[in-house]
């Protein structure tokens, strides 16, 4: 008898985004990968799972970091939100994202082509408004870029290193597996930022600093 304690995989947010005008506007940026349809779920997870965090009186800025050469995550968010939205990866393709953003006259896209600890004061420094941060399979230890920078809310999405990938220092609000995202990793979180969100520590004053338990 087969399990019901996972709910099977389905193509829900892929048709949802098909059958939006956004749609031909991503396309450009997500036909480009080798799985579109895992990409394009990824990012629609991370999404809708934030979505409830934005609120249209209040106008709020979304960090997507480890976004890949073709900013996907942060196209879609642009697209489909009111949010700023800023992609941050250090192979990120500077002339085909500018290009994309011209042709489809995209608002609210900004992006960094670096690695998030080397802007992490820069973006820390921002305007103050609500900051939401992105991590869809994102290479990165999230604990570690959480320590770094100002955030409200973060969704995270694993693939292939969850003790990175995965908070080991925070309670998520929500976690499990999404069924909707076409791909083999299919868990996350969403983690909201207990602590009041003023100013960081540098990357420099962390230097040598000890990463949190089960970090590394």
């Amino acid at each position: 008898m087969e399990s019901t304690d996972t709910p099977r995989p389905n193509s829900d947010y892929l048709d949802r985004l098909m059958r939006r005008g956004c749609f031909e506007a991503l396309w450009p940026l997500f036909a480009k990968a080798p799985k579109p349809a895992k990409e394009m779920t990824e990012s629609y997870s991370a999404l809708r799972h934030l979505r409830p965090f934005m609120t249209g009186a209040k106008p709020c800025r979304v960090i997507h970091i480890g976004d890949g050469a073709h900013a996907r995550t942060a196209a879609m968010f642009s697209l489909k939100t009111s949010a700023h939205n800023i992609s941050v990866d250090p192979l990120l393709n500077l002339a085909l994202v500018g290009a994309w953003r011209a042709r489809f006259e995209v608002r609210r896209f900004e992006w960094h082509k670096a690695r998030i600890e080397d802007v992490a004061e820069q973006l820390n420094a921002m305007p103050p408004m609500p900051v939401l941060l992105t991590f869809v399979h994102a290479h990165v230890q999230l604990d570690k870029i959480l320590d770094l920078l100002r955030w409200n809310a973060a969704f995270t999405l694993g693939c292939c290193l969850p003790g990175h990938q995965f908070s080991q220092t925070r309670v998520p609000v929500q976690a499990g597996v999404d069924p909707s995202v076409l791909a083999d990793g299919r868990q996350y979180q969403v983690l909201v930022n207990t602590q009041k969100p003023e100013r960081q520590p540098a990357p420099s004053e962390l230097a040598g600093a000890e990463l949190p338990r089960g970090v590394g």
